[in-house]
């Protein structure tokens, strides 16, 4: 049975088994993006951050998530060795 951290681990992990760099940076992105604008709902306007910065974050964090989910779905076909070589 797979307890919560495994599944985490798992998350972050490729179709190889491998830690994928892609979740981990949409991750931090996700996580970046909510903190700043929870903090800005807090704040005077004064203190906001650069509207450049808050869309290039969403456009990585944007990108990271979907490159990580076309990989989980685009796997290498596999060749069969059944198949006749004419």
């Amino acid at each position: 049975m797979m307890n919560f951290k495994q599944w985490v681990i798992d998350l972050f992990k490729d179709e190889r088994g491998s830690t994928s760099v892609k979740p981990v940076i949409a991750l931090l992105g996700a996580l970046f993006l909510s903190v700043t604008m929870t903090i800005n709902s807090f704040s005077h306007s004064d203190f906001a951050p650069a509207d450049n910065l808050v869309d290039a974050v969403l456009i990585i964090t944007a990108i990271g998530m979907g490159a990580d989910t076309l990989d989980k779905f685009s796997s290498p076909k596999k060749k069969s060795e059944d198949t006749p070589t004419e």
